[in-house]
């Protein structure tokens, strides 16, 4: 009994493994910044902005400038992304680099908030779903990596943005990345003969058996 076990396990692990395929991570959406000329007021490549005060969002040096110049609640500087296509894709990530635009004294908080297509009002944060908030100044780029539960196989947009504690404070933001495993097909009829062989594997050997 339990050679005939071993050999029907042996028949499925056959054909489970014509069935099984390694997710390969893959770049969805990428951004640098590099732009050919200074772009002020506007990110360009389909980003949407949101601005308290004039030139409040940017594009400068192939960086991202997120400025406060008021102090109070809401998003005062933010930027919403253009449709991210995850279809096909799991376990969605973004990663970015971010550092304080003041070297010195106390930093705005930095949020990352993600929503699904059609993206809400930018201003209507309830609506977002907030995955990052931090603060920090100095010189040096941080480097973040946060994954995103809920946008699996869909549309949707990220928006990066701040509130200000301190006036005129703000952020460079670089290499935004967005990243995913791309979700394998189930190739059952590739697995079938796999199946069929296991199977006639197994009968052989019970004939065999019986004719002992």
């Amino acid at each position: 009994m339990s050679f005939r076990i071993s050999c029907i396990a042996a028949a499925v692990a056959v054909a489970l493994a014509g069935f099984a395929s390694d997710a390969a991570a893959a770049v969805i959406f990428q951004d640098d910044f590099t732009r050919s000329e200074h772009i002020a007021r506007d990110v360009g490549n389909g980003w949407s902005e949101l601005e308290k005060s004039s030139n409040d969002v940017s594009v400068l040096s192939n960086k991202l400038l997120l400025r406060d110049v008021l102090e109070g609640d809401g998003p005062d500087a933010a930027a919403s992304s253009m449709v991210i296509d995850a279809t096909g894709y799991e376990n969605i990530s973004v990663e970015f680099r971010w550092r304080a635009q003041s070297q010195n004294g106390i930093a705005d908080d930095l949020f990352l908030s993600w929503a699904l297509d059609p993206a809400p009002a930018m201003d209507d944060l309830n609506a977002w779903t907030h995955v990052f908030q931090e603060n920090g100044s100095g010189s040096s780029f941080h480097v973040t990596n946060v994954g995103i539960s809920g946008a699996e196989n869909a549309l949707f947009n990220i928006m990066l943005w701040t509130i200000s504690n301190t006036k005129d404070q703000g952020y460079q933001i670089d290499y935004v990345t967005v990243t995913g495993d791309e979700i394998p097909p189930v190739p059952l009829p590739a697995g079938l003969p796999l199946l069929a062989g296991g199977l006639a594997a197994f009968g052989l050997l019970r004939r065999k058996r019986k004719q002992a």
